[in-house]
């Protein structure tokens, strides 16, 4: 039943101490070295009737459950709402803190408790300052196309890509932008491994543009079909720059849906749960995984002698990454059968958002968005929970790196596209 809609939005600073380690590349050296662009969180609060909705953004590269359930057992303690109503999703910046990532095989994650609490605990009191500002509110919904940020970083010219940009506008009675919510699928990658300053990498910069038009606006990002797409083959160079460039670009297209959604006062709010086993692929034998690690490094090596694309280059040098990411897990993984984690479901009028527990593949967000029920569906990656890459068959069958370094097969891609269209069908 649609009631009148209250909402507010808040955005707090969970930049951490310089001299941590960044996360988000495995050549990466050192720790941080400073602050080019701080890291943000914005959490908006939706309220119609007695339902209440909550969605927490981080300018983070992941999270895992055990984190994420404590932030929503907070806020549900603050303010009332139920945890299957918050939703909390990262945008993935390459260029954040180590610490929040759950360990995943064949990588080395850092855990850092204290920084996780710092964080938790600034994301409750945000939660409390946002329940204070409530006010009557519209809300409208919108998407459009955007080119020239993600292609699809293993086949750019044929593989498949999302170019929708989705926009969730939230006004307030006058018709002034509270909160504005994107979701656009793209690995913010625009920075390299050589960086150590902290950065939102290109959502920030969208973030900054749109803040400069409409200052007093929440802008939150989140992130869609990003496991197989990335500015690989779009970026000039890896300089603040190209940041600053790529970040217009999508705030370009915000601000034009910005202009044309059209706004209600009434609407309806739902949310739900659903656990999902993510079951582990077969590896190969030890000495089978040592001869492909071989192969590719022999077809990187010719590569470079050529003087290859940078493009072709860096794929060539994840595959090798790859490879020897599947050797370990081979070894990590003997004897243990799944990984456990979460989907979740928040239905706001015709819009139903799907939060994915990791990096979910073109193929799997458009089968998605092809079968819901909603007039408009966004899938969230990195969205409570960060699982690693989710590669589809194609992938599978292609040996590009995130499938090797996947400890997942195919199936469990599409066993995510059914319960996510189970769960968007019990509205």
């Amino acid at each position: 039943m649609k009631t009148q809609l209250l909402a507010a939005a808040v955005e707090i600073d969970i930049t951490p101490p310089v001299g941590i380690y960044l996360d988000g590349y495995a050549a990466r050296q050192g720790t941080s070295q400073g602050v080019h662009d701080p890291l943000m969180a914005q959490l908006l609060l939706l309220r119609a009737g007695e339902r209440q909705s909550v969605i927490v953004c981080l300018d983070l590269i992941g999270m895992g459950l055990e984190f994420s359930q404590q932030v929503r057992q907070g806020i549900k303690a603050v303010i009332g709402a139920p945890v299957e109503c918050i939703l909390l999703a990262c945008s993935h910046t390459h260029s954040g803190p180590a610490g929040f990532l759950p360990p995943h095989p064949g990588f080395t994650t850092r855990q850092d408790p204290d920084l996780q609490q710092m964080v938790v605990r600034k994301l409750c009191g945000g939660a409390i300052w946002v329940a204070q500002r409530l006010k009557p509110a519209r809300l409208g919904i919108g998407r459009g196309s955007l080119d020239g940020i993600g292609l699809n970083r293993n086949d750019p010219e044929h593989g498949l890509v999302d170019r929708e940009v989705l926009v969730l506008r939230i006004d307030d009675e006058a018709g002034k932008p509270l909160a504005v919510l994107m979701n656009y699928g793209c690995h913010p990658t625009v920075l390299g491994y050589q960086n150590l300053l902290f950065s939102a990498d290109y959502p920030g910069a969208a973030r900054s543009t749109l803040r400069q038009i409409y200052p007093d606006t929440v802008f939150l990002y989140t992130n869609g079909a990003s496991g197989d797409v990335s500015t690989r083959f779009t970026r000039r160079d890896q300089s603040f720059a190209e940041v600053e460039r790529m970040g217009r670009l999508l705030a370009g297209e915000v601000l034009k849906l910005m202009q044309v959604i059209r706004t209600q006062p009434e609407v309806e709010l739902n949310g739900r749960t659903s656990p999902v086993t993510l079951s582990f692929r077969p590896f190969p034998p030890s000495e089978v995984a040592q001869l492909e690690i071989q192969r590719l490094q022999s077809e990187l090596d010719a590569l470079k002698a050529a003087g290859a694309p940078h493009g072709e280059i860096r794929r060539a040098t994840t595959r090798v990454e790859g490879a020897t990411g599947q050797a370990l897990m081979a070894q990590e993984l003997a004897g243990r059968a799944a990984n456990i984690s979460q989907i979740q479901v928040l239905q706001i009028d015709d819009l139903g958002l799907v939060g994915i527990p990791g990096e979910p593949f073109t193929r799997t967000v458009l089968d998605i968005k092809r079968d819901s029920p909603h007039l408009f569906t966004a899938v969230l990656s990195y969205a409570n929970d960060n699982r690693g890459y989710f590669p589809d068959a194609a992938s599978v069958a292609e040996g590009d790196y995130e499938a090797l370094i996947s400890p997942y097969g195919a199936q469990v891609a599409e066993g995510l596209h059914q319960a996510a269209i189970a769960l968007l069908r019990k509205g």
